[in-house]
């Protein structure tokens, strides 16, 4: 049985170590890009509180003048007196730029280039490595044959029976029985992240066929987008106004983002953050008609579809964003020791392959 084991994490690991090297280094890439670095730039421009705030319509306002051009996707509205609003326009060629004003006097603050050409293509090569969506496949495959790495890793971590043995690591030992060490204790370490990311990936790349599925079993009609009915007799109604409409359906909660509408037929999104929610986002809606000022629709997190919700957890679970800066920083890490893990394998694998004469007496069997 053990033998079996270490024949598949050794086998398995060489399938799949080139991709894997390529999927935690872009994804730590990624989570930088995507979630720690707006964060750390917002703070960098923190606001001195001197009067009322400027309204929403305002920073709309403000934006279009700055930025003719270019779209105001969405607002983000300040938690604290001290914070900065944080507005996303998008370029007629899709670029996204992230845009920071004062609160209080509208002043620019910072700018954020989001979607730059090296970060779409290190995108697609996390997510497809540039391959379409056979790529996609593959990604969602090395997810879950990076499930079963975790899983033979820990059965053949020989810690089990002494801890201090398997988190010992031999620094003065020669090269390949520390490559050894630093492989099985940083396996071990990370273990549980790395299931965690490789079974939210995998369901993030199937998501479509998992929640046919789950529809279709359940007997659940699926969510479709709301859509703003046009209506002859209306008047333009500003950002605040849909704000103020919005925290109606949501007393209890804090509206977290404006999203405006993509095109005609779209409705304007307030999110909300109420208690108990996985993110600081918030996962709950109020989707409002463009058109008329009307709610179109209500959606609660807790009262959606599990489907939905399981969604919602991966998106989490896969991004690191459950426990702020600290886990997504620990994220990039885990992307980091995921590519280590796969070269140090590879390179353990080699050496006991090409090795004429043993030097560490009997090798251990947990080698990967």
């Amino acid at each position: 049985m053990q033998r079996s084991i270490v024949a598949a994490h050794r086998i398995l690991g060489i399938i799949v170590g080139v991709f894997i090297i390529i999927i935690g280094l872009t994804g730590s890439i990624l989570v930088f890009d995507k979630e720690i670095n707006p964060i750390l730039h917002l703070q960098t421009h923190q606001v001195v509180p001197q009067g009322e705030q400027i309204s929403l319509q305002e920073v709309a306002k403000i934006i279009h003048q700055q930025y003719p051009e270019a779209k105001l996707e969405s607002v983000t509205i300040p938690h604290t007196v001290n914070e900065p609003f944080h507005a996303l326009i998008k370029y007629p060629n899709k670029v996204k730029t992230d845009i920071y004003l004062n609160t209080y006097t509208g002043e620019l603050l910072g700018i954020y280039p989001r979607d730059t050409p090296m970060m779409k293509i290190i995108n697609r090569l996390h997510t497809h490595l540039l391959a379409g969506k056979f790529g996609g496949v593959i990604v969602g495959l090395c997810g879950l044959l990076l499930l079963i790495l975790s899983v033979t890793g820990l059965m053949l971590w020989n810690g089990w029976k002494k801890f201090t043995v398997g988190f010992k690591i031999r620094w003065q030992a020669k090269w390949r029985i520390l490559q050894y060490d630093i492989h099985k204790v940083a396996g071990v370490l990370s273990a549980v992240f790395l299931v965690l990311i490789a079974v939210s990936g995998s369901v993030m790349v199937f998501d479509k066929p998992i929640k046919s599925l789950a529809y279709l079993l359940t007997g659940q009609t699926k969510i479709t987008p709301p859509i703003s009915t046009l209506s002859t007799n209306h008047s333009q109604l500003t950002l605040d106004q849909f704000l103020q409409t919005a925290k109606a359906s949501f007393p209890e909660g804090q509206p977290t983002i404006l999203h405006t509408a993509k095109d005609e037929n779209a409705a304007i999104r307030v999110r909300f953050h109420l208690p108990h929610e996985i993110t600081p986002e918030g996962r709950s809606s109020v989707f409002i008609n463009q058109y008329t000022g009307e709610v179109i629709r209500v959606e609660n997190f807790f009262q959606s579809p599990k489907i939905e919700q399981l969604k919602a957890w991966m998106d989490v679970l896969h991004k690191g964003s459950y426990g702020g800066l600290v886990t997504m920083g620990l994220y990039i890490i885990i992307g980091i020791i995921s590519s280590a893990l796969s070269i140090t394998g590879f390179t353990l694998w080699w050496g006991r392959k090409h090795k004429t004469k043993p030097s560490l007496g009997k090798p251990p069997r947990s080698f990967a």
